[in-house]
């Protein structure tokens, strides 16, 4: 039992993680149609700025957390600026570009920070022992899985109870129907845009503390989001944590059970059952059929 208790822990704050690290690609591609092949590498550049301001200038981590968001912010207004200039087919000519710039980004951070492997030191260290349980759980696993949350929440505020989010949202379901409607269709791409650059920049400083940075870590974080999105459906806060949670409770028994070479095995499958159970996403309701509607 005390085993099962403690893979759940890991589980979840490993779930986490992930979900964070796929809140910013599921916004961004849910508004703007916009493939981002350069997720990841915007992640790590974010993780690399952390890592330097605390090396260099003995930063606390918390406070580079803030300066990552508006950092990454600016960057993702850029790129914003740059994608609206593509032509038609925009989600193919997306996926060019930023595939382009995920090279970029990669031979510059080679440049700059060399293959090294570097990690950002734990703080605050510490280990809870959970009472009567004889369960422990560290410090970074609390303030990981407490900022997946309040991100989760905010984002789920701002989409489900503001008249902005409600816009958002109609521009996520139908493009065409928000702009016949009076929204600001380019306006909501460049909000969408923002949101992104937030919350990959709040993903950066915890993964270059949970996961080594080097320039080519980038893609792992892209296939992540891309994965933990298409498992909770586009444009569903809720759903991005409860698959975050699924992988990698998933990822967590596999390792224990399994050994670490069947975790990538373990995540395929789980992804090709949920495509097949749950097209739409993990928490959708699938639409109910009439008695009377043809066959298939």
């Amino acid at each position: 039992m005390q085993v099962v208790l403690q893979l759940l822990i890991t589980g979840f704050s490993l779930g986490s993680f992930y979900a964070l690290i796929a809140m910013g690609f599921s916004i961004i591609f849910g508004v703007t149609h916009a493939f981002n092949l350069a997720h990841g590498e915007m992640v790590l550049l974010s993780g690399y700025l952390a890592y330097v301001l605390c090396k260099a200038t003995d930063f606390p981590f918390l406070a580079t957390l803030p300066i990552c968001m508006m950092a990454l912010l600016a960057a993702a207004t850029l790129l914003h600026s740059l994608l609206r200039k593509l032509r038609e087919p925009f989600e193919m000519n997306s996926l060019l570009v930023t595939f382009g710039l995920a090279l970029v980004l990669q031979n510059l951070m080679l440049l700059f920070f060399s293959a090294d492997y570097r990690l950002i030191p734990l703080e605050p260290a510490g280990i809870f022992t959970l009472p009567f349980l004889q369960l422990t759980i560290t410090k970074p696993q609390v303030l990981l899985i407490g900022l997946s949350l309040a991100a989760t929440g905010a984002m789920h505020v701002v989409l489900r109870k503001t008249f902005l989010g409600k816009a958002l949202r109609a521009t996520i379901q139908d493009r065409e129907g928000a702009a016949l409607a009076g929204i600001d269709v380019q306006a909501m791409n460049r909000i969408g845009f923002g949101f992104g650059g937030l919350l990959i920049g709040l993903a950066g400083p915890i993964f270059g503390q949970f996961t080594y940075l080097h320039p080519a870590g980038g893609m792992e974080a892209t296939i992540t989001a891309v994965v933990i999105t298409i498992f909770a459906g586009v444009g569903r806060t809720r759903s991005i944590l409860a698959g975050g949670w699924l992988l990698g409770m998933a990822e967590s028994v596999a390792i224990f059970a399994l050994g670490a070479n069947w975790r990538e095995a373990v995540s395929a499958l789980l992804l090709l059952g949920l495509l097949m159970w749950k097209p739409q996403g993990i928490l959708s309701h699938a639409p109910k059929r009439s008695w009377n509607s043809p066959s298939q």
